[in-house]
């Protein structure tokens, strides 16, 4: 109860000596306050947590679909063996994903369609360099990473492995919603880009590259009022098809079916001395027991699989398939 004086309500309420020891004692050693209320938690309203951990591991599910396209996409491009591994799913503001970027670096913003809104992606120099040394005819191994912005035509070089990253970014999405993906912007110093809100919460997808020997880091940065829209449907979504079932075959499938294998044709096979051998010289004729006519063996990664029968087209050298070799080994 509580006194009335000249309109005001004055409250008589005294804390217990234990309470204010408690009180005391929280100010002191700087804990919180303990309240009476269970299931309480903490709340940072400037770095607020808006993905749960559901949304945050179905994402992770989501872009380790992508890793593997695009490790695919890379190895067919560069004709070497390319991992791309996802590393970690992270939130944190804008202003603090694009402080912790190298600087210069391969940095794209592009927009997303139908939703609204933007995405980021961002090749480290110590991946992108050594990838654009490897388009233009050199060796990844050894390969030095020079400490400058990328050139002209660097960047174009470096928009080709953009758009492939987003052609299989777009392949992700499909399986949740139609989304297609268009450059909008691309910049050496990721500063420069002013793309949102310095505190705007983003979900920032990392991921290690490694081409041959050398090994860098790149990174999707998706903004939470961009995918708000979408969470649900990724936390519903069941990635893994049961095993034997038409859709894992067909998963299987897509993801084998632009890997590159090497196919040869074998003409003719005959043995010889090796006093022979060493007495070959140019103009000699090595003869065979096959026929002229006879039909050639087409080997598969080394592996014997179909007869054929060799023919020109458009004066060049090929072979047509007549059926599977039954001699398979």
């Amino acid at each position: 109860m509580g006194d009335r004086h000249e309109g005001i309500e004055v409250v008589k309420e005294f804390l217990h000596p234990s309470e204010v020891e408690t009180l005391l004692r929280s100010v002191e050693g700087g804990s919180p306050v303990p309240r009476g209320a269970e299931g309480t938690l903490p709340w940072d309203f400037k770095r607020p947590e808006r993905a749960s951990k559901e949304q945050i591991s179905a994402l992770a599910n989501l872009h380790e679909i992508f890793a593997r396209s695009f490790g695919a996409s890379l190895s067919g491009l560069l004709r070497t063996v390319t991992e791309v591994r996802l590393e970690a799913v992270t939130q944190m503001s804008y202003q603090e994903f694009t402080a912790s970027l190298p600087n210069p670096t391969c940095y794209t913003v592009f927009a997303c369609e139908p939703i609204g809104g933007q995405m980021m992606i961002e090749f480290g120099p110590s991946v992108m360099f050594p990838i654009i040394d490897r388009l233009l005819g050199g060796s990844q191994a050894g390969a030095t990473v020079p400490d400058r912005p990328l050139t002209a035509i660097e960047w174009t070089l470096a928009s080709t492995i953009a758009r492939r990253a987003l052609a299989d970014l777009e392949g992700m999405w499909g399986s949740v919603r139609k989304l297609t993906f268009r450059t909008a912007s691309s910049e050496s110093n990721p500063l420069l880009l002013q793309s949102m809100p310095p505190n705007e919460l983003v979900v920032v997808v990392g991921f290690v590259v490694r081409v041959g020997e050398v090994e860098g880091r790149a990174h999707v940065c998706i903004p939470y009022v961009t995918i708000e829209p979408l969470v649900g449907e990724v936390q519903a979504h069941s990635w893994y098809p049961p095993a034997g079932s038409a859709a894992a075959a067909t998963a299987v499938q897509g993801a084998l079916a632009e890997a590159a294998v090497r196919v040869s044709v074998v003409l003719a096979e005959t043995t010889v001395t090796l006093r022979d051998l060493l007495t070959l010289e140019p103009g000699d004729l090595v003869e065979t027991d096959r026929p002229a006519a006879g039909p050639v063996s087409i080997l598969v990664e080394g592996k014997r699989k179909y007869l054929g029968r060799a023919v020109a087209c458009r004066n060049r050298y090929a072979v047509m398939v007549e059926g599977p070799d039954g001699r398979r080994g």
